[in-house]
């Protein structure tokens, strides 16, 4: 790839934050991130279903369709043997909220998706429920800030957490395994509206319109964009890449050399 193609890129990093709404509209066009590909039909979300989000529709899907969502980010077992426990629970929530025609559902797939997983800082497990409002300091107390509302939502009910370390029969500290993952607690806490006791996150992380948004999805897009390359290329990419900034630099050299020789040369004969 070009440095040209790259420039334009990495100069909205440094932009200022108000404009970080038209910087992400630039990247869109450039990449599609988030965004529908032409010719793919645009999903209208449904209750009850778990919808696989990705780089290309968790834009379009958690942000642009104004529903809450309750959206579970999850690892493979080969990554994260304990995780599968987790995710079972998330389904039994599913289950659990049958009944609840607000809420959707959404799953990522870490292993796929790690750049979404990076703008959303979410690996292992986790959830976090979505709900947007406009404008965001008068719709919704408590909710501030963003027009969109993220929440985290613990897989055990708060007051539940693990014991402090405590000595074995050698005076080791051994800390106690986390307390079983709760559906009964998370179906509770969407219905009753308990997520919001979570804290929102807000302020320049924001996944959505955070000040580092953009940045973070440029910076794993092109670590994204190497890792595609085949090593055999890579290394053929850095031959030339090397052979051309020595060329550059040793034809400069020789040709300042080849000046000074003339000068000298010229300097003796007028002598």
């Amino acid at each position: 790839m070009k440095l040209s193609t790259l420039l334009p890129l990495l100069s909205l990093t440094f932009s200022s934050v108000p404009t970080v709404n038209a910087q992400w509209d630039q990247i869109q066009q450039l990449l599609n991130p988030g965004g529908l590909k032409p010719g793919r039909e645009k999903v209208t979300p449904v209750p009850n279903v778990v919808y696989s989000i990705d780089r290309e529709n968790y834009r379009e899907m958690l942000q642009h369709n104004d529903l809450d969502w309750l959206v579970l980010f999850t690892t493979g077992p080969d990554s994260c043997p304990g995780c599968i426990l987790y995710e079972t629970t998330f389904n039994e929530t599913v289950a659990l909220l049958q009944d609840n025609n607000k809420i959707h559902f959404g799953r990522v797939d870490c292993d796929k998706e790690a750049v979404i997983c990076s703008v959303f800082n979410a690996w292992g497990s986790r959830v976090f429920h979505i709900t947007h409002t406009n404008p965001p300091s008068k719709s919704y107390p408590g909710l501030t800030e963003h027009i969109s509302h993220i929440h985290p939502v613990p897989f055990h009910r708060p007051g539940t957490e693990s014991p402090p370390p405590q000595a074995d029969s050698d005076g080791k500290l051994v800390k106690p395994p986390p307390p079983p993952p709760d559906a009964k607690w998370m179906a509770e806490a969407v219905n009753e509206g308990k997520w919001k006791d979570s804290e929102e996150w807000v302020g320049y992380s924001h996944p959505f319109d955070g000040s580092l948004q953009v940045p973070l999805y440029q910076w794993w897009w092109v670590v994204g964009l190497f890792a595609k390359v085949p090593p055999m290329a890579m290394m053929v990419g850095i031959g030339l890449f090397s052979r051309f900034v020595t060329g550059r630099f040793t034809g400069r050299v020789h040709a300042r050399r080849e000046q000074q020789a003339a000068a000298q040369q010229a300097v003796k004969k007028k002598n």
